[in-house]
């Protein structure tokens, strides 16, 4: 019986949707969820290098996120070439250029969407109008009204590819980079996405963890979470019924998925890193307050009762957090 709440991206039976055509092995992992159409989970891996491409194109609203998990892409971002390498993320906003040219075989793109409805207003519309009217989808008018329905504004001149040092691309996050960066007990954190960038939807975060640390969400709270193991396991539990918890172990290339009011929690049993794609929380500023009251305590990490209360004035909810 398939686990609800856990995707193994390498197995197909996990994921919504397969297709291998024209040199490219596409998976949807994940339909897009809530009003907001937030975090539509897709991978786009290329087979060979150049014999396809994500043309320069640019959209009215919504943003996509790029984490590159295998591979190399030549990409241009606003006019600035660059390459992505596996760890690299590109957080893409409204009205940015931008394109992708893979450069080695098997080069993957792994997609989250917001406000962007790429399966069921992109490609199914597409897909059925080349299988039953032929020549319609391909008809440049149609193709000009079917972009500006979905928020597009058509594929643009490829910029001439002037390369710049990944570090003056504003939207690029190397590995390793970090807008700030946080580190507690067990945990150094990266924030690799801020909440000024997914209009104050949610934040993306990396996080860097030891064995023993762990976190609870015990409360039936409206959030819905995503988490996108890329090393390391962790022993992951759901709670299924008043009596009862479903128990598993996430690890590499393994997204975690829990829907509202379903309490929750991870302790890390080998040394793991993982991104939250979708905190809703204002972590950063949490983080800020907490290194001020630490601050003004004379190092000293404020008690759990004064911790949790100051975690939930932030709107981040756990019931538990610590090391083992």
């Amino acid at each position: 019986m398939k686990n609800p709440y856990l995707i193994r991206m390498e197995q197909p039976e996990d994921c919504v949707m397969i297709s291998d055509k024209e040199g490219i092995y596409y998976r949807m992992f994940q339909n897009p969820v809530t009003g907001r159409l937030k975090n539509e989970l897709d991978c786009m891996q290329f087979h060979e290098p150049s014999i396809k491409m994500v043309g320069y194109h640019e959209h009215t609203y919504g943003t996509e996120t790029f984490f590159i998990s295998q591979g190399k892409f030549l990409c241009n971002c606003m006019g600035r070439g660059f390459t992505m390498d596996p760890g690299d993320i590109l957080h893409i906003q409204p009205w940015m250029g931008h394109s992708f040219i893979p450069i080695e075989p098997e080069s993957r793109l792994n997609i989250m969407f917001m406000d962007i409805d790429q399966q069921y207003a992109l490609t199914q519309p597409r897909k059925r109008l080349q299988e039953n009217f032929p020549g319609v989808f391909e008809d440049p008018q149609f193709q000009n009204s079917f972009r500006k329905a979905n928020g597009g504004v058509g594929l643009r001149t490829v910029p001439v590819q002037v390369n710049y040092p990944k570090e003056q691309v504003q939207q690029l996050r190397p590995s390793g980079y970090a807008l700030r960066e946080h580190e507690y007990k067990g945990i150094k954190m990266h924030l690799k996405i801020a909440k000024y960038e997914t209009e104050g939807i949610k934040e993306v975060w990396e996080h860097f963890m030891q064995p023993g640390f762990y976190c609870e969400w015990d409360a039936f709270l409206p959030e819905y979470r995503v988490f996108y193991v890329t090393g390391g396991k962790l022993k992951c539990w759901v709670r299924t019924s008043a009596s009862e918890k479903l128990e598993f172990t996430a690890e590499k290339e393994n997204i975690v998925t829990i829907p509202p009011y379903t309490p929750f929690g991870f302790e890390v049993a080998q040394e793991a890193q993982m991104y939250d794609m979708d905190c809703g929380a204002r972590l950063q500023d949490l983080c800020e307050e907490l290194e001020t009251a630490t601050a003004a305590a004379d190092g000293k990490i404020p008690e759990k009762d004064a911790l949790l209360k100051l975690c939930k004035a932030h709107d981040f909810n756990i019931t538990a957090i610590g090391n083992k």
